[in-house]
């Protein structure tokens, strides 16, 4: 029988290894620190409108992948959204580039669908006795025991985590460094005109803007404007009002309409510098004990995925 888990962080890594343990009929419980489930995969409403203020789409690399992505298009839950040149891999081409029917994060929800999901809680620190292991939030208070537990937020956090639990910090993943991101929400009194819906400007503090509303994402006009990491690196600790007027005075010729209601956001772990190809890594602990994210199988949203399989493989005994 497959031993019951804990899961830290309810984003892709997280759903991805709940649901192979789910269906190999282990007991999981999910614990994530917001609202609701997916990490950067987010969707925010807001002035009568919405945008996807982290991941914008998701690209798909292996077999394995591709037939997630396809039940996901065949249950109305995701759909191709555009067609684009591979930058980190030329050799590949022109590939096709997914997103959330009406916003990116209606994939992590019907993923989560089914599991036992525990929000707005915070862990603290993992507590061991016997075999069990005890989720502790910040305030002391005893979340969910069981027999393994897989950590997956980033690493900075699940480090930090791992430190406060008693266990040593894996000397190679201490110097993990990540780019963060900046974003910007913005309704707009007229449609935003950016041909095909995207667009990354050259030579500008704008890495990205997307129509939101071309998107399928938003019923009124919206754009999403995203940082550089270079701009993001010198500001995610400076004064968000600031940098978001920076941002979207930045993204104004670029589209058209004019913002009327805003919301800014601040991603301090969007992606990581540098990666392991290692699928999950396994941490010396009293029980089972798991590291999972896309720096274990390469960055973006299938390398969330396929780290969260690893993960629950190695949870199993079959990894």
């Amino acid at each position: 029988m497959p031993p019951s888990v804990l899961i830290i962080g309810a984003g892709m890594s997280g759903l991805a290894a709940a649901r192979r343990l789910h269906a190999s009929g282990a007991v999981v419980t999910l614990i994530d620190k917001s609202r609701a489930v997916g990490g950067r995969m987010a969707t925010r409403r807001f002035g009568g409108g919405a945008g996807d203020q982290g991941a914008q789409h998701i690209s798909v690399r292996t077999e394995a992948f591709a037939s997630e992505m396809a039940r996901l298009v065949d249950d109305g839950i995701a759909t191709e959204w555009l067609r684009s040149q591979s930058i980190t891999r030329p050799e590949r081409g022109v590939e096709s580039r997914y997103a959330g029917v009406g916003g990116m994060r209606r994939i992590p929800e019907r993923l989560a669908e089914g599991l036992d999901v525990i929000t707005t809680t915070r862990i603290g620190r993992l507590s061991f006795e016997g075999e069990h292991v005890t989720a502790v939030d910040v305030d002391g208070g005893d979340v969910a025991t069981a027999e393994a537990v897989i950590v997956t937020p980033p690493l900075p956090q699940a480090l930090d985590l791992l430190e406060a639990s008693g266990l040593d910090r894996p000397v190679d993943l201490d110097g993990v460094g990540y780019h963060a991101s900046l974003t910007v929400l913005a309704i707009l009194d007229a449609p935003s005109g950016i041909p095909g819906g995207h667009l990354a400007p050259d030579g500008s503090i704008v890495g990205w803007i997307a129509d939101n509303e071309h998107k399928g994402v938003s019923e009124v006009p919206s754009i999403t404007v995203q940082s550089t990491a270079a701009f993001a690196a010198r500001h995610i600790d400076g004064d968000r009002d600031a940098w978001a007027t920076s941002l979207l005075e930045a993204a104004r010729p670029y589209h058209a309409g004019t913002p009327v209601a805003t919301h800014a956001h601040a991603w301090r772990y969007a992606e990581p510098t540098s990666t392991f190809d290692e699928g999950s890594r396994r941490i010396d602990a009293p029980v089972p004990l798991v590291l999972a994210g896309e720096v274990f199988a390469g960055a973006r949203v299938e390398g969330a995925w396929t780290s969260g399989l690893a993960a629950a493989d190695l949870i199993s005994g079959n990894g």
